[in-house]
């Protein structure tokens, strides 16, 4: 069975990939930003260790990192995100932007950067990075939501040099689109049904996938 390491298992997107991948008999690492009260990620049974992990503290991934030395990493599941809120222009919340960019974007090519050797070393060699549709240039179309959108413009562009970058280590980058997951109010695509379809993505993926930007049902989209 394959190693997972999911961030962001406090709520939502990271709880069901955790329960989806323990309930399939895979090890999973979740990780937390308060383990205490991720009583979700804490419920779930299998083989799965739930870990305090903030991904804007760099010291802190290079502190699991090291605690992981040696060890093979299936799957890098980079989860951990902000989503809102979304203020309109002319009321830029400017403290708000550089934590989600902080979140969404650093956090997440500092994981990448400080498991490598880990994901490597495994049978799978996967990396794969939870965008958004958000984050295409060429389908914005309704504007609004500047921090946001270019986190995720952000992190597919890291996604595509991560891609070119680690081909020689055979390792895989995906960008996945979750839908308008119903993590949030109006959100029309069951959880389940969102991570069950991006796992899907994930496991047909081949190393001449590295680099693409998919729907969780597997549509490619634009940048």
């Amino acid at each position: 069975m394959a190693t997972i390491l999911v961030t962001g298992c406090d709520t939502g997107l990271g709880v069901e990939f955790a329960r989806q991948y323990a309930g399939d008999g895979h090890r999973v690492i979740a990780t937390c930003l308060d383990p205490a009260a991720a009583t979700e990620a804490t419920a779930i049974r299998g083989n799965i260790e739930v870990v305090k992990l903030d991904v804007t503290d760099h010291a802190a991934i290079e502190a699991l990192s090291r605690q992981l030395k040696g060890e093979a990493i299936d799957i890098l599941l980079n989860n951990a995100g902000i989503g809102r809120p979304h203020p309109p222009f002319g009321e830029t919340d400017y403290g708000l932007w550089q934590r989600i960019l902080q979140t969404n974007l650093v956090g997440p090519m500092k994981m990448a950067e400080s498991f490598v050797a880990q994901v490597e070393r495994s049978e799978l060699k996967m990396m794969a990075f939870v965008s958004s549709r958000m984050g295409s240039i060429a389908l914005n179309n309704s504007g609004g939501s500047y921090a946001y959108r270019s986190s995720k413009a952000g992190l597919n562009m890291i996604v595509k040099t991560l891609a070119v970058d680690l081909a020689p280590r055979h390792i895989c980058v995906l960008a996945l689109h979750p839908g308008w997951a119903a993590t949030e109010p109006g959100g029309r695509v069951p959880v389940a049904e969102s991570v069950a379809g991006m796992r899907g993505v994930i496991h047909r993926a081949g190393r001449h996938h590295t680099g693409s930007f998919v729907t969780y049902h597997d549509q490619p989209l634009p940048w």
